[in-house]
Parts: C-alpha cells; structure tokens; sequence
C-alpha cells in the first residue's frame, strides 16, 4: 500500500519502478505491487548467495571481514541469478500459460502446464527431453540459457520424464521444491495452494517432505499476502503439518526456526541446518525473516552460512517482497539483479491477463496454452 501512495503522491523517483508502479496504482494495487516485489527479493536473494554458495561461514567471514555490502560478482556478473531464479520464472510462465489454456480451451491441468515449462528450462541447461517442448518464450531469452550450478536432482527427474504432469521417481528433499514455489503461493486461489505446490514439487522431488516443505511456505506466503502476521502464520502451518501424514519433519522445521534466539548470527542459522533440504531452506528462510530488522539484513542473515546461500536467501527474499514491497522495489540492487526486467514483463502479462480475460487471445502467441 505504500507503494501505490507513493506513486499517487509522485514520490518514486527510480524511473523503472516508477512506471511500474503507476501501472499498479490503476488496477489491483496491492496484490501485484506484493507479486512484483515477491519475485524480485528472490531473484536479489539468490544473487547476494550466488557466489558464496559453496564457502564455509569462516570462509565467507574471511572474504567479506565487514560484512557484504554490495552483490558480489558471480561468474563475472554484478547481478547474476542461478537455476533458482530461472526455475521460478519459468513456473511463472507455466501459470500463465495455463491460465490462457484455461481461459481458451475451457480445460487445462496446471501442473502438467507448469512441468512443459520446467522441461523448456531443461533445454536451457543442455538438457533433451524425452517429451517434445515448444520453443517460445522465455527459452530464448540467453540470459536464461546460461548454467549456474543447477541441482542434479531437478535435472535427473526432468531428464527422466516420459509425460507431462508425470511425478519424480526418486526420494529426494532437496530444496529445488521450496526454490521455485512463490508462484503457485501468490499466483492460485487460496483453496488450491497446498494441493498445487504438493503436485509441482513433485514433479521433480518424491520425497513428501520436500513437498510439504515447498507446500506449507507456500501457504504462508499466500496468507502474509492476504494480511497474515508471518510469525502467527507460521505457528498455525506447523500445528496444521503436525497433523498431515508426513509433516513431521516440515513441523520441527517450523518450530526451530520460531525458537531460534533472534541474534541473527551465522552460527544461529547454521543451527537450522544448511538449506540444502527443503525444510532446512524454510527454517532458515522463516528464521531471517523474523530476525532481520530490514530487508537488506534479513537478506544477509539468510545468506550467510556454510550452505545452500543462494536458493535460502532465494526463499527469504520471496517472503520479504510480500512484508514490505517498498523496500524491494526501491533497493539498490533492484535495478542491477540480473532479470528484473523479465520479471516486470511477466508480472505485467499476469496483470493484463487477470483484469481482462479477452487479453488470452493477444497473449496466446507469447503464452501459448500446454
């Protein structure tokens, strides 16, 4: 809401996310202000990790003796993102897509939809489908094509994937779930959100618990968007996964986090575990969200740990969008994360496509349905 009076009273002086901004104040403010702002603090948290990735706490205070003040370079780049943020915008895509499907046809199945989207991102990272995939949109933009350090999970179930919509066949939990699951939070009905997240995380995880993991942070962030207090949602999605078979772990996780003395130190974090699983991305994810007195902080303290940096403070900076749009949008690092512009472009699609729907037929041949 502060940014649709911002942008009412002229007090937005970033060009870009002026006019974007504008656009938002003219339709449904707030709920693509948080959309916006959701993608963008993912894609500025997996870049803050990108390059630390592999470095021990030690290792990464040693580099950075005063601290991270700035994004450091990745594969040479100020900005870069990784496989997190490019799954994330291809699922964004998959919705899209699906929607326009829906809307033209009369029928669709999202998550069959959503993996088309993920196979295409297959092929970025030189990968060959058994399932034959269009090569429209997002596949061709290079800066998408580029290889940075993808999970060998997501990469084996999708290699392996006979037919769209089909579930992993393996047990893993890695965090490739959680990464990649803010849209299905923000972008379905409410209703719909756990069963969703539950089917598209399966299409590369077989482990429940990486689903219940991605499924529950799900469900959060669809109700912080809906004006939920984080710390009271979180307390209440932990007694609800208490109770769902296989939850257990997805519960702990929770309660970890909400017990974590609030000091934000490495060795606090390091205490919920590395982020490589999903429920430790969560923990740790949650954790600085609670921690962090601002964005740029909470950011750090998801990030700074002998683990999984990028795809933990991936995970934080999605949630960190939705408690305060301002200061993502209005952040240093928002006009140089690699993609920004993509994610303008999507969340803009996404808009014209939700106040509209006579916009599918225009928008068929850049989101076409399947």
């Amino acid at each position: 809401m502060a940014l649709v009076r911002a942008a009412r009273s002229g007090a937005i002086e970033t060009p870009v996310q002026e006019r974007f901004v504008r656009d938002y104040a003219r339709h449904d403010g707030l709920s693509l202000i948080r959309l916006h702002a959701s993608l963008l603090g993912g894609a500025i948290g997996d870049s803050l990790g990108a390059d630390i990735e592999f470095l021990s706490l030690t290792e990464i205070r040693r580099r950075f003796p005063t601290g991270i003040s700035e994004l450091p370079r990745h594969m040479g780049l100020h900005g870069a993102i990784t496989d997190d943020t490019q799954m994330t915008l291809f699922t964004v895509e998959g919705i899209i897509r699906a929607q326009v499907c829906g809307i033209l046809k009369g029928i669709c199945h999202p998550p069959s939809v959503i993996h088309h989207a993920l196979l295409r991102w297959f092929k970025t990272q030189g990968g060959e489908p058994q399932v034959q995939t269009d090569d429209v949109g997002l596949i061709n933009d290079p800066r998408l094509r580029v290889c940075r350090a993808p999970g060998n999970t997501c990469l084996s179930s999708l290699a392996a994937s006979a037919h769209f919509g089909d579930p992993a066949r393996n047990n893993s939990k890695g965090c490739g779930t959680i990464m990649r699951v803010a849209p299905i939070g923000l972008m379905f009905p409410r209703e719909q959100v756990r069963a969703m997240a539950i089917e598209t995380s399966a299409l590369t995880h077989g482990h429940p618990t990486g689903q219940l993991a991605a499924a529950a942070w799900a469900e959060m962030l669809a109700d912080v968007t809906a004006g939920a207090d984080i710390e009271e949602s979180a307390t209440r999605t932990a007694e609800t996964y208490a109770r769902l078979t296989g939850g257990e772990e997805t519960a702990r996780a929770i309660q970890a986090a909400l017990r974590a003395p609030r000091d934000g130190s490495g060795e606090t974090v390091e205490s919920l575990g590395g982020g490589w699983i999903a429920e430790e991305a969560l923990s740790i994810a949650l954790y600085a969200c609670l921690a962090g007195g601002s964005f740029e902080e909470a950011l750090l303290i998801a990030a700074t740990h002998g683990g999984d940096s990028d795809s933990t403070a991936a995970v934080a900076g999605n949630m960190l969008g939705l408690l305060n749009p301002a200061a993502v949008l209005q952040h240093r690092w928002a006009e140089i994360v690699e993609g920004a512009d993509i994610i303008s472009q999507l969340v803009r699609d996404y808009r014209e496509l939700s106040s509209d729907s006579g916009a599918a037929e225009d928008l068929f041949e850049v989101y076409p349905g399947g």
